[in-house]
């Protein structure tokens, strides 16, 4: 039997350590039966996504898009092997930048069995991880922003957050029953973490400590979520240096506790998240219900932050000030 698995992400769902891993261990993960195919010059597979909108070009692969698909149908298919095909891009809900599935599927056609494989996070996590992201590139809007658009439309910087969209995209070209979600919560405290969940969900009979590490194990980690936010208003309308980022995360840290699990959102912003999404996301796991055994979405207790953008008061903004000037200082 042949196998292909889409793995269409999510973002901030730790697809570039899940990529970075297999790519590095590709020899080994074939050995098992499970093909990670190097294309292009980075480890994920991004170039499958070039034909439905724009991407760097260092992802473009020259048969592009479907013609990629195509070859890897020819040489896989035919074969007692599972591949693996690993790209968040496939997840994007920007109408720009939807992907044909259809096509994608037509592509892929020789296999005997297809699986799309999604990734899922709460969705204050998921926003705040986007709005840490959108931050390397530019000074993104306030956070309240990110949150308004989310609950109106859905949709945050071409991303899906009402998830039952999502699913509605997919069943358009694929049975319920060859669409697996996965919770982030329940992955992250498996056995192994994210990698050692997927290596079970894929069966392949080998343990994370047999894989070489790539990155310690996480790549693309984001930093202290406040930290990023004190640095994009300090240095609006221009994107928050790195060293900027590092010296409001020291301030925060020295101001409100090592440990502590912060939030880019205030505590009414929160609260108003949580409970939009709720409905939404029970409804989606009644939809799965049937085609997965006990599908839910989590928030782990642990997880759950303590300091909220509004407990940055005056006093934390001084002593952020503070520590600005004397850097500044011994930068003349």
């Amino acid at each position: 039997m042949s196998k292909v698995v889409l793995h269409i992400g999510t973002h901030k769902t730790a697809t570039t350590t899940i990529q970075d891993t297999f790519h590095k261990n590709a020899g080994l993960l074939a050995e098992h039966g499970l093909v990670y195919p190097r294309l292009g010059n980075v480890t994920g597979h991004h170039g499958l996504v070039m034909d439905w909108g724009w991407l760097p070009e260092v992802y473009r692969l020259p048969s592009g898009s479907l013609g990629s698909l195509q070859q890897l149908n020819d040489m896989y298919s035919d074969q007692d092997v599972t591949l693996f095909l690993s790209s968040e891009e496939f997840s994007r809900g920007d109408p720009a930048a939807l992907v044909d599935f259809q096509a994608v599927r037509e592509a892929l056609s020789g296999f005997d069995e297809i699986e799309v494989l999604c990734t899922l996070r709460i969705q204050w996590q998921f926003l705040q991880s986007v709005y840490l992201e959108t931050s390397k590139i530019k000074n993104p809007p306030r956070p309240s922003e990110f949150a308004r658009q989310a609950m109106k439309s859905g949709i945050c910087d071409g991303l899906w957050v009402d998830y039952t969209r999502l699913l509605d995209h997919l069943e358009q070209s694929f049975s319920p029953d060859e669409i697996t979600f996965l919770d982030y919560e329940t992955c992250r405290s498996a056995k192994g973490g994210i990698i050692g969940a997927f290596l079970a969900h894929l069966s392949v009979p080998i343990e994370v400590e047999d894989l070489a590490p790539v990155n310690g194990g996480a790549s693309n980690v984001s930093p202290l979520s406040l930290a990023s936010f004190a640095a994009n208003v300090l240095s609006e309308p221009h994107v928050a240096p790195g060293w900027l980022v590092t010296l409001t995360g020291d301030a925060i840290r020295n101001h409100y506790g090592q440990e502590i699990k912060p939030c880019v959102f205030s505590s009414e912003e929160y609260k108003r998240l949580e409970t939009h999404f709720e409905t939404l996301n029970e409804s989606l796991g009644q939809r799965r219900n049937g085609h997965q055994a006990s599908f839910s979405l989590t928030a782990s207790a642990e997880s759950r932050p303590d300091v909220f953008r509004n407990h940055l008061n005056w006093d934390f903004w001084l002593r952020a000030g503070r520590r600005l000037t004397s850097e500044l200082a011994q930068l003349k």
